[in-house]
């Protein structure tokens, strides 16, 4: 579900506006990105986008509000991306192992592919209820089309809930590839096991979970 942001920003008048606050958005989103964290200024800002600062005051109050548009926009992208990658659907009698391969690989990729972006604004989430709000429901999107993707292999899962058997596999899942990713509260936590190695184990424990010899 895409998050709304329009209400951070006063909207422009004019094309050219447009496009010069898009250069403030993406300079913001660098430099936290170099930085891992929301250290950053307007004056900063305005020096790698070209952009002057009374500009971007223009259309937003705060550094935080350029912020929480960065983030919005980013859980747009993520939301649409999650569609298309967990949007697969299984196909009849398509064996267990291969749908929760596929779907394992869909979301880690999706997840690594905006690690970098993604890591300051789950640290900048403890602090900004309007990011964590946002974040809460990107993840809950991403939740539900993972859930989704596995529950379509329909009765080749065989624990009793299956529902109930989904979303544990999702929180384990999504626990171990954002400690892997250095998704969280501390960036060092990776455990930096070879990737194709992490999704192998992750791919052959959920399977075995979900249709237990």
């Amino acid at each position: 579900m895409p998050t709304p942001s329009g209400e951070l920003v006063r909207q422009p008048k004019q094309e050219r506006s447009r496009q010069s606050f898009d250069r403030a958005v993406e300079a913001a989103m660098s430099l936290m990105v170099e930085r891992r964290s929301g250290a950053i200024t307007i004056a900063e800002v305005a020096a790698r986008s070209g952009v002057s600062t009374g500009s971007i005051y223009a259309r937003v109050a705060s550094k935080e509000d350029l912020i929480r548009v960065a983030h919005a926009r980013l859980m747009n992208r993520l939301a649409l991306e999650t569609d298309r990658a967990l949007g697969i659907q299984a196909a009849p009698d398509e064996d267990l192992q291969v749908v929760v391969g596929r779907s394992v690989s869909a979301l880690a990729e999706l997840l690594r592919r905006h690690s970098e972006e993604l890591a300051p604004f789950m640290r900048l989430a403890h602090s900004d209820p309007v990011i964590a709000s946002g974040g809460k429901i990107a993840h809950e999107g991403m939740v539900s089309a993972f859930s989704k993707a596995l529950l379509a292999a329909g009765p080749a899962i065989t624990r009793p809930d299956p529902d109930a058997a989904v979303a544990w596999s999702c929180a384990v899942v999504y626990s171990v590839l954002a400690r892997e990713l250095g998704l969280g509260s501390d960036p060092e936590a990776a455990a930096d096991l070879p990737w194709d190695e992490l999704l192998a184990a992750l791919t052959e424990m959920v399977a075995a979970y979900l249709h237990p010899a």
